[in-house]
């Protein structure tokens, strides 16, 4: 008998059908996401379809889903603690904060409803749901209807998809080109009782936050990508669902239970974020199974068929109707325990004080195992039938079967029907171009073998340590034991010692590019190269390496370094990889061969691997992990054995390998260009890109939230990278200074390490302008990334001159009385004064800066009048002369590819010293608030307001520090 419906609510929004006027591309799998999630929520957890409220497509408009939230703070059937779930994929996006709302970040995020700039009454029209809005809407069911709410997101957070996609890949964001009105959903603030006031903070996302548990597809400056017909969130959140019982799994468990995604980086947040799913409010509705209690065993219906394994734990209840109640007893199943196909006989002592027939509930599973995709021709198929019997004694496959591919890692593929085979496809995303032409015979022994085969490789390819060491590092920082590696990856070059020997020596950088792994384009200049790693040390510990190579494309695993096992005279092995130092592989002293990474099947394009390093502080055989290629086992494999804890202290690290076919393409060399709002470099972008290319608006060839490159071509020229890099604005905003820094080290220490360098740097100031701390700012950026030795490639590009001239020309025209100076005049003293100022630009005027200007002249005559503007290049000729110097690395790049540390890099810690002051002043501004609350009343009427200030104060400087904190971590360059 089926237990009762929960009292779950549920909105679920999925928006698919963009159109064009909207701006954002049209999506394939936000509606069949959503209706995955409702069936997920209606099948496993019994919740009825009528407490569920769906908006898919054109039923999904801003008033619409403004309304839903609205009947979800006043509906009469959730009751006070009724779990509350909300479900929205689409796409999100970002905008400027109207500077009426005083918000706490220069940008807004948002959902984008499904008719969004479409006409909505006189000379306005339909704008996103913005944060805030959220957030209101969200404190109003909290407050009316309990916190016990979960927000899934499967979106962007910003406008950062305006990458372009590849393939069926597309991301869930896009630019938002719209101005957000000051008025926004005004009247919605005010009909509640208040009003928007002087701070906005009802952000959905804001940390801390106590009236809802969000899930979020990536993080703030990632993007939600889409594959083919599903989400990348929401097929790894509906896998890590499938098979849980809620009430035996937290929100932060959940987040552990699904598998990782490598372009983006799923979120959980919300003060209640450790509560059981739905805050325990879903009754359990799983399958019930009969006991029977005799000879101090139970004997449970329920076996491997079922899923139950080592691990597995059940609650016994003495009837049907006492399952909403606490269990009984629990029992988990053991190793020592008979699960058999269909039924499982647990030792149960001491024998339970009561008697008679029981019944139970899976209440939890160890983690799932490898789930695979089974059509059904192969279901069909004797030998499937009787791979999962336990006739025989056979044991039964490792596997989780699923029907539908969304949920699965790796399919089955049946061919032919006179000479049947059984092949492999690969699901997930991340993997589905790499081809398997590998095939078995449909038998049951291969069949047998190969699962148990499949399983293997998964299992040893993806585990981790649950409970990762943490170490203090300096300055008594708590370090994750694996973040203190370092796996380098270099092209070895022979050199011959005599006719008999050659030494192997690294050659070039270093080709593993933190973040995304080694990527290699394999061509005739590089299918023979060989290669070599080096491993670093940077613990107080000695430590046992062991690495191992997973090719997807035949579900191998080859063993390409493991310690000796040579001990000393009181039996402790050696460690080989000493504190503090490096162990070079396949050249130098290692005693391995060096390694070739190439593609050796003709009929295959791109091979798909990864470097698994195991670390350990014990000596430990790990040999068991290797294994052929999975059609070259035979005699089947058996049990695969795992370690029971060879080592308390112990982690592991991945390094994905991408082999693609492809043209060798020489790197391209690079001209860098910072300037803050205002300071010209937009418009001298655009008047180059208009003047080269007819359009003022050139598509980046490379995007994300804080970096454009753009590929640039002058006649007669090699092709060059022209690449706008973030700057600083408002000197207040820390925040915003550390993550625009932080992602531009990673990007500029990942071009590095793919062996691309820098020509010239240019920096972009308003001559019309005084200089303010946020030019200064800016202008020490640039000589922190580029570096004495790089300023004679330096550019100070003044610009606006134009507005100067025109000054000029308008006031002789009027026929006014002049000034003793012209506009022009002061301009060229303004930048002589620039140029001679010894803490400004005197150090790159003495290191071989050069000092160009520009101003768009739509009348060239006017530029040839004066002879402070007669000199001004346009933006090609002044490329020209920029992309002839010698290429070199950035200061910059050298420093965060040595240390892979923000703090330790010359732009670092002037970044650092800068929020010290910051941070001293808010402690001056958090006394002088104290000093200000001890001689006012609480009833007085700012009181409220001068608390939240210092409270905001104090928010601050806490932020601050674990920021600092966070990127004086080594890799902390590599977000």
């Amino acid at each position: 008998m089926a237990a009762s419906s929960p009292d779950l609510h549920a909105l679920i929004i999925g928006i698919d059908d963009y159109s064009l006027a909207t701006g954002f591309k049209p999506l394939k799998a936000a509606v069949s996401d959503a209706d995955r999630f409702r069936d997920w929520l209606v099948n496993e957890l019994n919740v009825s379809p009528s407490s569920i409220r769906n908006l898919r497509n054109k039923a999904a408009t801003r008033k619409a889903i403004v309304s839903e939230f609205q009947s979800l703070a006043t509906k009469a059937a959730i009751k006070e603690g009724d779990p509350i779930v909300i479900y929205y994929a689409g796409h999100g996006s970002e905008a400027p904060a109207p500077k009426e709302w005083h918000w706490d970040s220069p940008k807004i995020q948002m959902i984008v409803p499904w008719d969004y700039k479409h006409p909505d009454g006189p000379n306005r029209t339909v704008q996103g749901i913005p944060d805030c809005t959220l957030g209101f809407l969200l404190t109003n069911i909290s407050k009316n209807k309990g916190d016990n709410i979960t927000v899934i997101f499967d979106s962007c957070h910003s406008g950062s998809g305006t990458r372009s996609d590849e393939g069926d890949s597309q991301t869930r964001g896009g630019y938002y080109s719209s101005e957000v009105p000051a008025d926004l959903d005004e009247g919605l603030f005010s009909s509640a009782g208040g009003t928007r006031g002087a701070r906005v903070s009802e952000s959905f996302r804001h940390h801390g936050l106590r009236s809802h548990v969000l899930l979020a597809a990536c993080a703030q400056h990632e993007e939600a990508r889409e594959e083919k017909d599903s989400g990348d969130f929401t097929r790894v959140l509906l896998k890590a669902l499938s098979g849980v019982a809620t009430t035996e799994i937290t929100y932060e468990d959940l987040m552990q239970r699904m598998e990782s995604l490598t372009k983006q980086t799923p979120q959980c947040e919300g003060f209640f974020r450790s509560r059981f799913l739905f805050n325990k409010k879903v009754p359990n509705t799983k399958a019930i199974y009969d006991v029977v209690l005799k000879a101090r065993k139970a004997t449970i219906s329920a076996g491997a068929i079922h899923g139950v394994e080592p691990g597995t734990k059940f609650g016994l209840w003495k009837s049907r109707t006492d399952l909403q109640s606490p269990a009984h007893a629990e029992i988990k199943i053991t190793q020592n325990d008979d699960v058999q196909a269909y039924e499982t006989i647990v030792s149960y002592t001491p024998r339970p004080a009561f008697a008679g027939p029981m019944f139970a509930q899976i209440l939890g599973n160890p983690k799932p195992k490898l789930s695979i995709y089974v059509p059904p021709e192969i279901k069909r198929l004797d030998c499937y039938e009787t791979v999962f019997s336990t006739e025989g004694g056979r044991v039964l496959p490792p596997v989780r079967v699923v029907d539908t591919k969304a949920l699965a890692t790796i399919g089955l593929k049946y061919f032919g029907d006179d000479d049947p085979v059984i092949g492999f496809e690969m699901l997930d995303p991340k993997e589905e171009r790499q081809k398997i032409r590998h095939v078995i015979e449909p038998t049951v022994d291969e069949l047998q073998e190969a699962m148990a085969h499949l399983a293997a490789y998964y299992h040893h390819k993806d585990r981790k340590n649950i409970k990762a060491p943490i170490i203090t590092g300096d300055g008594n920082k708590k370090e994750l034991f694996s973040s203190k590696f370092t796996f380098d990856a270099f092209v070895l070059e022979g050199r011959e010692e005599d006719a008999y020997r050659t030494t192997w020596v690294p050659s070039g950088e270093n080709r593993n590019v933190e973040g995304s792994g080694i990527k290699i384009t394999v061509c005739d200049e590089t299918q023979n190269h060989y290669y070599g790693f080096r491993i670093t040390n940077h613990t107080d510990f000695d430590v046992f390496p062991y690495l191992f190579y997973f090719d997807s494309s035949n579900f191998s695993t080859t063993a390409i370094y493991q310690p000796e096992a040579i001990a000393q005279i009181d039996g402790k092995h050696i460690a080989p990889l000493k504190k503090g130092s490096s162990l070079p592989i396949g050249y130098g002293t290692s005693g391995v061969v060096p390694q070739t990474l190439s593609i050796w099947d003709q009929e295959v394009d791109v091979e798909i691997g990864y470097f698994r390093l195991y670390l350990s502080t014990k000596y430990v055989d790990l040999s068991f992990i290797q294994q052929r290629e999975i059609s070259e086992s035979t005699g089947g494999l058996g049990p695969i054995p795992v370690p029971s804890g060879p080592s308390p202290f112990w982690d592991c690290i991945t390094i994905p390998v991408v082999l693609e076919r492809g043209e060798w393409k020489p790197p391209k060399h690079m001209i860098g260009i910072i300037g803050s709002k205002g300071n010209g470099k937009h418009t001298f972008l655009a008047e180059l890109f208009k003047s080269l290319y007819g359009n003022p608006a050139l598509k980046p060839s490379f995007e994300n939230t804080y970096i454009k490159e753009y590929s640039i071509t002058l006649p007669g020229s090699e092709p060059f990278s022209l690449v706008d890099l973030p700057h600083f604005q408002d000197p207040e905003k820390v925040d915003n200074h550390i993550a625009a820094l932080q992602a531009m080290l990673s990007y500029l220490t990942q071009e590095y390490q793919k062996g691309r360098r820098f020509t010239s740097f240019i920096w972009c100031y308003n001559i019309s302008t005084y200089l303010s701390e946020v030019d200064i700012m800016n202008l020490k950026l640039v000589m922190d990334l580029c570096g004495k030795e790089m300023f004679k490639n330096i550019v100070v590009l003044t610009t606006n001159w134009n507005k100067g001239a025109m000054m000029g020309r308008n006031k002789s025209s009027r026929g006014g009385i002049t000034s003793a100076i012209s506009p022009l005049e002061r301009y060229q003293e303004n930048e002589q004064q620039l140029s001679d100022n010894p803490h400004i630009c005197k150090p790159l005027k003495d290191g071989g800066a050069r000092f160009e200007r520009f101003g768009v002249f739509r009348d060239p005559t006017l530029r040839d009048t004066h002879p402070a503007t007669k000199v001004i290049k346009n933006p090609s000729e002044l490329l020209r002369l920029l992309i002839d110097k010698d290429p070199r690395p950035l200061q910059a790049q050298e420093e965060a590819s040595t240390t892979r540390i923000v703090t330790q890099t010359t732009a670092g810690k002037t970044l650092q010293s800068k929020i010290g002051e910051k941070l001293k002043k808010k402690s001056s501004e958090i006394q002088s608030l104290e000093n200000v609350l001890k001689g006012m009343s609480k009833n007085d009427k700012d009181w409220g307001e001068v608390q939240m200030e210092k409270k905001d104060a104090e928010e601050d400087i806490v932020r601050w520090n674990k920021t600092l904190e966070e990127i004086g971590r080594v890799n902390s360059v590599f977000m």
